[in-house]
């Protein structure tokens, strides 16, 4: 490499050094003086992700099924119960919402809006899987040459 390419390489090299140095603050603060807010913007302290186990609010959804939320393992039964019920008195407003939004006619086609509308179109259920002489839609591209589609 030449000469003027290595010094080329250096300068770029010490620019990008002095960029990064403004961009994280440490030419800030000439004074040399550490003030409080200063020590408190360096230092953070980790988070630290406590085990915690999930809890039923005593709420339904709109469809019927039971709305849980999580608290932590070691919660008293007091922060238990404010936790559920918050968390309670908050879904019932969104049920609320979307139930109004349902009777406009603005909720999605393909939405399920009552409980017996979960089920699926064509006879299987969510843990029903393959039963003999059920057919189910028809599979295009590659999937109908390798896999027939009815299920024996």
């Amino acid at each position: 490499m030449s000469r003027r390419k290595k010094l080329r390489k250096a300068l770029m090299g010490a620019a990008a050094l002095y960029g990064a140095s403004k961009l994280m603050g440490i030419g800030a603060g000439t004074s040399g003086k550490a003030t409080v807010s200063d020590a408190q913007k360096t230092t953070q302290v980790p988070k630290i992700k406590r085990p915690t186990r999930a809890i039923d609010t005593g709420s339904k959804t709109m469809v019927g099924s039971k709305v849980k939320t999580t608290v932590d393992v070691d919660a008293l039964p007091r922060e238990v119960k404010e936790k559920a019920a918050t968390v309670a008195k908050t879904n019932e407003k969104i049920k609320k919402a979307v139930i109004k939004r349902r009777d406009q006619g603005m909720l999605s086609p393909l939405m399920p809006k009552r409980a017996n509308q979960i089920s699926s179109d064509f006879g299987l259920g969510i843990m029903d899987g393959a039963k003999a002489g059920k057919m189910i839609k028809a599979r295009g591209g590659g999937m109908a040459r390798t896999k027939p589609t009815k299920l024996y």
